[in-house]
């Protein structure tokens, strides 16, 4: 594989002594209940932490100014952020403190969450100031994966990742992009000691979804450190600031992404295409199409109603961790509502409106039954080729994978106050053109 750079691809470090979880033995099934409220998501000495802590202020009221100067002090040369980085941390900020109902864990998280988007924020503008010419960096044509939360987005973004010819990110690089001497170690360490700090007070947010710094992931943190994304609610409940963020233009958000990208791939230039993967991206194909121009997408749908139920696990799980007013019903009428379930259609009449061969829809169905031949089908669709060695690495990635089996996750429409039959009258239309 011609893929040259400083510091290789996982795909093709599997023989450098990096702490990847690439051997394959069975493990035991882990169980995640049926979500009900927070008291009943996390063990017991999670709930006696914010029971103690109760009404405390740990490290302050959140502030956008506090955080903007630790992460400064932090990153001395860096410089200021950009204005509407700045703007962005506002709104943010100005929702949790209405919305957020932030329990002691959180309101720890959050400082510390903020504090490092910042001075990501700040090291990345730094490094685009110091090397001007990364932003004249010609990037491969990217493919966007599309989709809602939970409708396996995931599973088809990793296996497309197991193609030589596709550049991915491993969540160590978005997380931060930033270059330095030593290279990438420094980011993979920061990052891996923050997952296996998540993974012990919420395990079942792991079963539930998986991450290591090595594997292919989302771009989510390319959005984070500019605190632009509807992502920063799966997290912490900030409806207003979903509100602000979308009356906002998408494409500040998607400049910032590009920037990095260019960032990422300077560093490590390699594939013929660049894959990306964030659910959110389904809900801005305008913004995608008017900064990447030659943009090509692929779209899996899955049956609505485990995909809704599923998202309000998700949604009900990662918040319960940093608030102790999460109750399910809430969550499902919450989402009910929101632009997970207002969005997805207008998505899909939007990329009807592109020419052949810049979308191929597939149903998350075939994919698990076949899932290398429904991929070969999808890029018949967009006018490229799977060849053999591609094939030969999605096929051992599931052999891997089905030795190590995911978490059985119980979740139901009606567990969060929705009704399945309202959900399939919604999306009859959507549901009747999938065959879902």
């Amino acid at each position: 594989m011609n893929r040259e750079s400083t510091h290789p691809p996982i795909s093709v470090a599997l023989d450098l002594p990096l702490p990847a979880p690439i051997a394959a033995r069975p493990r035991r099934e882990r169980l995640v209940p049926q979500f009900t409220h927070a008291d009943d998501s996390h063990s017991w000495w999670v709930r006696a932490i914010n029971t103690i802590g109760g009404e405390l202020e740990p490290v302050g009221r959140p502030s956008s100014d506090i955080w903007w100067e630790r992460a400064q002090r932090q990153n001395p040369n860096a410089g200021d952020p950009t204005p509407d980085t700045r703007d962005a941390l506002d709104a943010f900020t100005r929702s949790l403190n209405e919305d957020a109902a932030l329990n002691f864990i959180g309101k720890i998280a959050a400082w510390l969450d903020c504090t490092r988007m910042a001075s990501t924020h700040l090291r990345v503008e730094q490094a685009l100031r110091r090397k001007p010419e990364v932003v004249h960096t010609r990037l491969p044509t990217p493919l966007f994966v599309l989709g809602l939360f939970r409708s396996g987005t995931t599973i088809l973004h990793r296996l497309l990742g197991e193609d030589p010819d596709n550049r991915t990110l491993p969540h160590w690089e978005s997380f931060d992009p930033t270059p330095r001497p030593e290279g990438p170690a420094r980011a993979q360490g920061t990052l891996s000691r923050f997952l296996k700090m998540a993974d012990i007070l919420s395990p079942n947010i792991k079963a539930i979804h998986p991450m290591d710094a090595f594997q292919t992931d989302e771009c989510r943190g390319m959005f984070t450190n500019v605190f632009r994304t509807p992502q920063l609610n799966v997290q912490y409940r900030v409806n207003g600031y979903v509100d602000w963020l979308f009356e906002q233009d998408a494409t500040i958000a998607y400049r910032h992404h590009r920037r990095q990208l260019q960032l990422a791939y300077h560093q490590r230039p390699y594939g013929k295409r660049f894959v990306l993967k964030d659910p959110t991206h389904t809900f801005f194909v305008d913004a995608i199409l008017e900064v990447f121009p030659d943009a090509r997408f692929v779209f899996i749908h899955r049956d609505p109603v485990d995909t809704l139920s599923s998202i309000c696990s998700l949604y009900a799980y990662a918040r319960s961790v940093f608030s102790s007013d999460v109750h399910a019903n809430a969550v499902g009428a919450e989402l009910w509502s929101s632009y997970l379930v207002q969005g997805l259609e207008p998505a899909v009449q939007r990329v009807d409106q592109l020419p052949a061969g810049r979308v191929a829809h597939l149903r998350a169905p075939d994919l698990a039954r076949d899932p290398v031949g429904t991929i070969a089908s999808a890029y018949h669709t967009l006018g490229m080729s799977l060849g053999g060695e591609a094939r030969h690495a999605m096929s051992e990635y599931m052999i891997r994978k089905r030795l190590r089996p995911g978490a059985r996750h119980l979740h139901s429409a009606e567990g969060f106050g929705l009704d399945p039959r309202a959900i399939r009258d919604r999306f009859s239309s959507y549901c009747q053109r999938f065959d879902l």
